[in-house]
Formats: C-alpha cells, structure tokens, sequence
C-alpha cells in the first residue's frame, strides 16, 4: 500500500470558493500544472483561488482546499491513473494516451512523494505563488485537527517549499 492525498472538507465553503468542488474523498494531486501556461494576470476570481490554494480531485476534476493523506491500494491507484490520464488527453491538448499517461503518472508520483514518510490522516494545505522568473512555486503545509475534526491550535506548520514548473 501507498499513501496518497484525499480531498477533504472541514465545512462546505469550497462550493463557494471554487468553480468546481471536489466532493470529499476524492484521490487528490497538486493543480500546479493546469497552470504552467498562465500568468498571474490572467487568473481571476475562482481560477485565481484554484490556483492559490486549490487540491486537484481526481474523480470530479474540481478544488478542495484541504487533502488528508491516507492508504491506497495499488489497484486503486492504477484506476485513479487511467482515469486522469484521460482527463489530460481530452483537456490538455496531450498528443497520445501514453503521454496523457505519462503525465498522470508524474503528477501523481509528486503526491506519492509528498505523503510518503507522513503518517495517515495528515491535512495539507497548499500555497501557490508566481516566482520573480514566472515559475510556479507551492508551499505545503500540514494542520493540526482536533479530535472532532475541526482545525484548531496553529494553523500553519510549514513543512517543505516544492518548485512546480
């Protein structure tokens, strides 16, 4: 077994926030890379939040703020791949399946990597800024979670800054 992020949510404000929420409990990855083409002058509104602070969900392609990590089956992982593999290829203009797959398989390693030496049940959140040289540069953070599930004591715990391209 691996460990990969989940979306998660602590309230429903995500339906607001973003264009697309991610139902809870989605497979989740990084949206880093829908925006690699984009500068910070043509985001706005709920792109613009996507892209601050927003966790990819694998099933409805839409934002969480917030991903726990937790197990995932090998199969279900394979699944999970195929499934945004085809998302890239019919969104992203990829020139075949395998590099649609590829891709998939890369953004999802960079998740596998994150979780991977953090124990189960971990919430992150994410910050994403334009770099001086237009390179997108995320902040993962860990938040500590009350026994009732709700966020409390610090927020941010900063654990790792990881360059996007």
């Amino acid at each position: 077994m691996q460990k990969l992020l989940r979306t998660l949510r602590f309230d429903s404000s995500d339906v607001s926030v973003f264009g697309v929420a991610a139902a809870e409990r989605e497979c989740a990855v990084s949206c880093a890379f829908q925006f690699c083409d984009l500068q910070w002058e043509e985001l706005d509104g709920k792109t613009r939040q996507a892209f601050n602070n927003g966790f990819l969900g694998l099933a409805s392609f839409g934002y969480s703020t917030f991903a726990s990590v937790c197990e995932i089956s090998d199969s279900a992982l394979a699944e999970t791949e195929m499934v945004f593999a085809r998302y890239i290829l019919e969104n992203f203009a990829a020139p075949d399946f395998q590099s649609s797959l590829d891709a998939a398989r890369e953004e999802i390693g960079y998740a596998l990597q994150l979780c991977q030496d953090v124990p189960e049940n971990t919430v992150f959140a994410v910050r994403r800024e334009f770099s001086m040289d237009g390179r997108i540069k995320e902040s993962f953070h860990t938040i500590e979670v009350e026994e009732n599930g709700r966020a409390g004591g610090s927020v941010w715990t900063e654990i790792d800054d990881k360059q996007g391209d």
